[in-house]
């Protein structure tokens, strides 16, 4: 148990990997990784995922080739935030068995784990080739929106490789969660099944609205094809724009915050990422709000 994935990822990659050494995450993705690596003192490599047809997936030959430059731990994020992948088991298969040709560290953020919308999510956990180089984290604060209480859980199999980890928090007084955490993820995990099921529910419908809504009144705007999350993925380079300047346009003037597509990769600069984990009538307020802008900005 810890405070929280972003922190769990540092202390790991504090215990497992080599200060300087590389460590390797997909792009576009949650921009906390970046720091989490640079500042436990590690080289980012930032490996950009293939994008056609509005959907994403693993350049295999460019990851490689960093494996083979020296790359010694993976970030990963499974379900993947923010491009909204749900990575099919072939695929993760193939990821493993590069990982453990070339021995590096994976480090699994499957905070996101409930929201496979299109398919179930694939743990990570059922590689066992990979359990000697494996830290897993997952968290209360997505599936049940309590971020606030500030508390992750961390699976590592290899008994050696979690005393590691566990020493790394234990000697900098890193304790926690808070007892109301505890409590909070007993009552979800042993009651919150029914609940779950119905966010998915409602959350399919999100999807097909903003499909919808973007398709008929914003139709140079590409979505992305959405799997998984609460979150989906704009391309809005048609409004020729930076997505900071969007990101402020767009909060100042028309009363919508969105996520600063660049904040999450270089070449995602131009895309918006969208919360859409609300109910359908304020997703309706805000994708008007966004059409508004569009009216004014996309010609």
């Amino acid at each position: 148990m810890t405070c929280g994935v972003v922190t769990g990822i540092y202390f790991a990659l504090q215990a497992l990997v080599e200060k300087g050494d590389k460590v390797l995450t997909f792009t576009p993705v949650y921009d906390p990784f970046f720091k989490a690596i640079e500042n436990s003192g590690h080289t980012l490599v930032a490996c950009p995922l293939h994008h056609e047809d509005d959907y994403y997936t693993i350049d295999w030959d460019l990851f490689e080739n960093e494996l083979k430059n020296g790359v010694k731990a993976i970030v990963f994020c499974n379900p993947h935030n923010p491009v909204g992948r749900v990575w099919t088991k072939e695929e993760l298969s193939r990821f493993v068995d590069l990982c453990a040709q070339y021995k590096v560290w994976v480090l699994s953020d499957e905070v996101h784990a409930d929201y496979g919308l299109t398919r179930d999510y694939t743990p990570m956990g059922v590689f066992e080739k990979i359990h000697d180089h494996l830290v897993i984290y997952t968290a209360i604060s997505k599936t049940f929106n309590l971020a606030g209480l500030v508390s992750a859980c961390i699976m590592v199999p290899n008994k050696e490789v979690r005393e590691k980890v566990r020493y790394e928090f234990d000697s900098r007084w890193m304790f926690g969660p808070t007892g109301f955490a505890f409590t909070a993820m007993e009552a979800g995990y042993n009651h919150g099944d029914e609940w779950m099921d119905a966010v998915c529910e409602y959350l399919r419908g999100n999807v097909a609205f903003v499909n919808s809504y973007v398709s008929e009144h914003m139709p140079k705007i590409h979505v992305t094809r959405h799997e998984g999350t609460f979150l989906m993925w704009l391309d809005m380079r048609c409004a020729g724009i930076s997505s900071s300047e969007m990101t402020s346009i767009l909060a100042k003037d028309y009363g919508i915050a969105l996520g600063d597509g660049s904040h999450y990769g270089k070449e995602a600069d131009g895309f918006m990422r969208l919360n859409i984990g609300c109910t359908r009538a304020v997703l309706l307020q805000g994708l008007q709000a966004i059409e508004k802008f569009y009216q004014s900005y996309v010609k």
